[in-house]
């Protein structure tokens, strides 16, 4: 993924989840969930996650979908993998 490249779109659902989509390129992922204590700068550690395709409106994710998926993903350690699946598939799985 070009990280010089502009987001298109953004959404920050709370000051731990934020939402970026870039524009498509053919097979590269092109949405991200930035997920950490984005509020603080001391010390924050942030985790971002990228996804082949939201699967579902954006505008509709919630804070607690997007809590779910890092849960699930950071127990299992597949944050890269991610990149493969929408976070509608992610979700789905999360809480499967």
């Amino acid at each position: 993924m070009d990280l010089t490249r502009q987001s298109v779109w953004e959404k920050e659902l709370s000051d731990v989840f934020t939402l970026v989509e870039y524009p498509a390129i053919s097979d590269e992922p092109y949405c991200l969930i930035i997920g950490g204590n984005q509020a603080t700068d001391e010390g924050a550690k942030t985790l971002a996650i990228y996804f082949q395709d939201w699967g579902v409106d954006r505008e509709t994710i919630t804070n607690i979908q997007c809590w779910a998926v890092f849960q699930a993903v950071l127990e299992v350690g597949i944050v890269e993998e991610m990149a493969g699946f929408t976070f509608n598939d992610a979700l789905k799985w999360a809480i499967g």
